[in-house]
């Protein structure tokens, strides 16, 4: 036996012996009465889906053309700010949110995106990664087309190789200060 186990032993031998007068707490069972604010978790849930649906109803399939047949991928909304779009290309934005979009429908991407915009919006985040995968190349050929369209959307450009390459795309979005 070596002196730390002796220790040991009195520190058991005087905790119980402090113990020895207590008694154990009985549980009781309080209930509290609801308070009822659903109404306004309610019409805050709603507003939120109307914000979601408001940034995802820019994006349409009609008039589709072929804007973005070159590789890689690049999109400037003003050609005055065209240092932010060499700044895109040369990698020097590291994303702060990431959307991935591998296995959605062109319906879920969409509302998936206007989310995306909305929260970046909400939590002040300019610069947003979206991966849409390699796949059958549909969700490819339309994400540009559809952040192309957004008004809040500044720049995009294909991602560099550390963030998926030509299977993703880093955004550069409008925040409201």
């Amino acid at each position: 036996m070596n002196k730390n186990s002796r220790y040991t032993i009195d520190k058991n031998i005087l905790f119980r012996q402090w113990l020895n007068d207590t008694r154990e707490i009985v549980q009781d069972t309080i209930f509290h009465s609801r308070i009822h604010k659903q109404n306004d978790k309610h019409i805050i849930f709603k507003r939120n889906i109307f914000e979601q649906d408001a940034h995802s109803h820019y994006f349409s399939n009609r008039n589709k053309k072929d804007f973005f047949k070159d590789n890689p991928v690049s999109y400037i909304r003003n050609k005055n700010s065209f240092n932010i779009l060499q700044n895109l290309k040369n990698g020097k934005y590291n994303p702060d949110i990431f959307l991935d979009l591998h296995g959605l429908t062109q319906y879920q991407a969409q509302k998936a995106l206007g989310e995306l915009i909305t929260t970046c919006q909400k939590e002040k985040i300019f610069c947003a990664h979206v991966m849409h995968g390699h796949g059958k190349h549909i969700l490819k050929k339309q994400i540009p087309f559809w952040l192309s369209q957004h008004p809040d959307v500044i720049a995009f450009h294909q991602a560099p190789k550390v963030f998926g390459s030509d299977a993703a795309i880093i955004v550069i979005i409008e925040i409201s200060v």
